[in-house]
């Protein structure tokens, strides 16, 4: 059974675990030692007997919030656990005041821009060369919550 729970430090292996999986250039250790130790920040892991299997984050300054990160280990995607991420940071934001979520998506994420348009995104702008190894343009997505959710 996979649950979804807020990260901890014990998680951090496994989570550099799935970022190196995912992204070509991945966060340091000490990337994710500041998000857990920032007032600002909120990461969440979803996990199994086999360990971290994906981690979604954000950032809340006032009413806004910025996602950082949603990944999921190559070996277990299609099974919802992106999902399941993205509904418990939005649940996290909501609890927390945010009115406002913003995200950087690439251009050719076909799979992630589905998931996020499911859920209400909308495309608001684009930021060109954003994304490096390779080189892409990063669609800028932002959902209100206060149009519900």
């Amino acid at each position: 059974m996979i649950t979804v729970r807020k990260m901890c430090l014990e998680d951090i292996d496994g989570v550099m675990e799935v970022d190196r999986d995912c992204f070509s250039i991945p966060w340091s250790r000490e990337s994710f030692m500041m998000e857990l130790e920032s007032s600002l920040s909120t990461y969440v892991v979803a996990v199994d007997n086999d360990g971290v299997l994906g981690y979604g984050g954000f950032y809340m300054v006032l009413d806004q919030v910025e996602i950082t990160n949603i990944a999921v280990m190559g070996k277990v995607r299609g099974k919802g656990i992106g999902k399941s991420i993205l509904e418990a940071l939005i649940k996290l934001a909501l609890i927390g005041g945010g009115k406002v979520v913003n995200l950087d998506v690439r251009a050719s994420n076909e799979a992630a821009k589905a998931l996020y348009y499911s859920y209400g995104f909308k495309l608001v702008g684009m930021r060109r060369g954003y994304y490096q190894k390779p080189d892409e343009d990063a669609l800028l997505l932002t959902l209100s919550l206060e149009e519900g959710f």
